[in-house]
């Protein structure tokens, strides 16, 4: 019984064995393209190292992280992060559940339709950002002109900055609401019929099915969609603010994707730049763990 046991034994360590040879040029890989530079970043981010003028490179351990935090125009760029992350995520949220439900319904040519709002998701974002930016300009702009037309005084709508940071949530709402609006409608899609037959019979409204029967169906979906959106908005706002308005005027714009990139590779104080990578990082790892916690909360 025994030698059984130790037989069996030796069988699983063999196909542990097999199985990590299988998996071990994944995680190379895996290494290679995220680990390796993540500790790298870290490392450069506990140092002074700047190309213009050339300096050799200097661990200052957190010296870098206490010149940021101490530092108002970073304060001021992680206030416009977290301001365009907290309202631009609910507008593409409730617009994207809006025409969700409105695909859901019976509607002729509704596969048109949907290829239709699904365009701005499809093109590149720095297109997209680009014909807003067109859109926007004070001289030639679409919009002014309509302003114009109808006794309006033209808007500086990059220029402004009471203006400046609406103009490019506009913009990315415009974008990426066709993302949320493909998941959540996904979503609808997965929901049996039989549920709302039921309500039906028990003499529901269409709000109460909305709400008894779509929303609960839908908690999942609509958690990771907000959890993926939250994550792309803060992280991935270089394209539709670089474009739209460069980071202006007066850093009202300015994002932290778009900070990190003018500290790393233009002004080349490339530990500064690793120490904006790693903030960044770090809020984000803080959203997700909050997410992680309220849907386990939701459950």
């Amino acid at each position: 019984m025994k030698r059984m046991e130790k037989l069996r034994s030796l069988q699983l360590t063999k196909e542990a064995r097999f199985g990590i040879l299988l998996i071990l040029p994944a995680f190379s890989i895996l290494a290679l393209v995220y680990i390796y530079p993540l500790i790298y970043n870290v490392d450069l981010s506990l140092s002074r190292w700047n190309l213009v003028p050339p300096t050799e490179k200097e661990y200052i351990g957190l010296q870098n992280y206490e010149s940021l935090f101490s530092s108002d125009i970073f304060h001021k760029i992680l206030g416009n992060t977290l301001f365009f992350t907290a309202l631009s995520v609910p507008i593409e949220f409730f617009a994207g559940l809006g025409l969700a439900l409105l695909l859901n319904k019976n509607i002729k040519g509704k596969n048109v339709v949907i290829t239709i709002l699904a365009l701005p998701m499809m093109i590149a974002p720095v297109v997209g950002a680009l014909s807003w930016r067109w859109l926007y300009a004070y001289d030639y702009g679409a919009l002014n002109y309509l302003l114009s037309s109808i006794g309006i005084k033209p808007i500086v709508w990059t220029g402004d900055v009471n203006v400046a940071m609406y103009s490019v949530i506009i913009a990315d709402a415009w974008i990426t609401t066709p993302f949320m609006m493909l998941i959540i409608y996904a979503g609808l899609n997965m929901i049996p019929q039989e549920r709302y037959e039921a309500a039906k019979i028990d003499g529901a409204s269409s709000w109460q099915m909305f709400r008894y029967v779509t929303l609960p169906s839908l908690k999942s979906v609509l958690l990771v969609a907000l959890m993926i959106r939250s994550i792309d908005a803060f992280t991935k706002l270089f394209d539709v603010v670089y474009v739209i308005t460069g980071g202006g005027p007066a850093y009202v714009t300015e994002v932290l994707p778009t900070y990190t990139y003018k500290v790393g590779l233009r002004f080349f104080r490339l530990g500064s730049g690793a120490a904006l990578a790693m903030i960044t990082l770090m809020v984000t790892a803080i959203m997700i763990a909050a997410m992680m916690r309220v849907s386990k909360i939701g459950r």
